[in-house]
């Protein structure tokens, strides 16, 4: 059987919580049975085993419940585990959704979730919730609480033994939100180090993935055949496209779009074709979306202008202003490089607009 993302599992898992909490006892029994069919087929996620592990003792509880049995939990118990059990159900959900790109959702979930963390008493589970948070910050833009939710999850790392690897990841996201800063020098001096480091460590995974951040860096430095150096690195290093379908996806959008900027059109729309199919495997409506804007933009700009717009308002509707900034002055240019000043300035609009919007819809 094919591995199952984590994020499936989850939600199963959450509509497995929503049958206990109303106590509809057959459709939970019958969710269980489902859930633990998969869970030996899933990513390794291991929050996610002891949210099945609480979830399922508190199923235990509430069948002796229902059968009269002695109960195994004190009433105190038993709104401790509670507490626990809505941290990882909001958590997981904001996870799901996150996925998604539904980032507005995603963090409100993550909101809610926060308000359990006193009931967290593992220092390492704050670690992760802080990591994931910052996460969804940085994927919005929303630099300053991505930087400070990435901080207090590496200094927690630091802290304990055997989480080296962990303090290497928040530095790699931490670089990232040094890039959106306009720090370049400094983002690539630590993503070299993360380099260093993994390589010496043999973490094959994230190694793939800090030379992504390096293409990505070199792209805003306007170096694009450096960048393009750097995501073909990263695509030999990993198997990205089974390990990390989102990070390929990225790291596939890149490479075409920086073929494309040095004018190995063919070469752009090969990846362009590959981020579709894909993209589509995986249902992830937002890179669809911009793959086929960029292919129409590279293949046939003049015929595929209303389909274009078309697709850039599906972006606007899922509030992906972070996307649309970016790719909405890639249009432009396309246009402006026929002379087409009226619809340049269009799309040139459209990116002003997502830019003043861009970690709004998370406040």
């Amino acid at each position: 059987m094919k591995e199952i993302a984590s994020v499936d599992v989850a939600n199963l898992i959450n509509r497995w919580y929503v049958h206990i909490r109303k106590r509809e006892i057959s459709a939970a029994v019958e969710l269980r049975d489902e859930i633990l069919a998969i869970l030996d087929h899933m990513e390794e996620d291991q929050d996610l085993l002891v949210y099945f592990n609480l979830l399922d003792y508190r199923f235990k509880v509430l069948m002796e419940d229902i059968s009269s049995r002695e109960p195994v939990l004190s009433n105190e118990e038993k709104a401790k585990t509670d507490d626990m059990l809505r941290f990882y159900f909001f958590l997981f959900k904001g996870m799901f959704e996150s996925a998604k790109n539904n980032y507005s959702h995603a963090l409100s979930l993550f909101r809610m979730a926060e308000k359990q963390l006193d009931s967290v008493y593992d220092e390492i589970e704050k670690a992760e919730f802080h990591y994931k948070l910052g996460s969804l910050y940085y994927f919005t833009k929303t630099t300053l609480l991505s930087f400070h939710h990435l901080s207090t999850a590496k200094d927690i790392y630091k802290g304990h033994d055997g989480y080296e690897k962990q303090v290497i990841n928040c530095t790699m996201l931490l670089a990232l939100n040094y890039i959106d800063d306009g720090r370049l020098e400094t983002a690539e001096q630590m993503l070299k180090d993360c380099v260093e480091k993994l390589i010496k460590a043999d973490d094959k995974h994230l190694l793939s993935l800090a030379y992504y951040d390096l293409g990505f860096l070199k792209i805003q430095e306007d170096k694009h055949n450096e960048a393009i150096h750097f995501f073909d690195t990263a695509f030999k290093t990993d198997d990205l496209k089974r390990n990390a379908p989102i990070a390929y996806l990225q790291c596939v959008y890149e490479s075409a779009r920086s073929n494309y900027k040095i004018g190995e059109t063919p070469k752009a729309l090969e990846w362009i074709k590959e981020g579709i199919e894909f993209s589509e495997d995986i249902n992830n409506t937002n890179f669809s979306l911009k793959f086929s804007i960029l292919n129409l933009c590279y293949s046939k700009p003049v015929e595929g202008l209303a389909q274009i717009k078309a697709h850039i308002d599906k972006l606007e509707a899922r509030q992906a202003y972070v996307d649309i900034e970016a790719l909405a002055v890639d249009v432009a240019n396309v246009y402006s490089s026929l002379n087409n000043y009226k619809e340049s300035t269009y799309f040139l609009e459209k990116a002003i607009k997502s830019s003043n919007l861009t970690g709004k819809e998370v406040i």
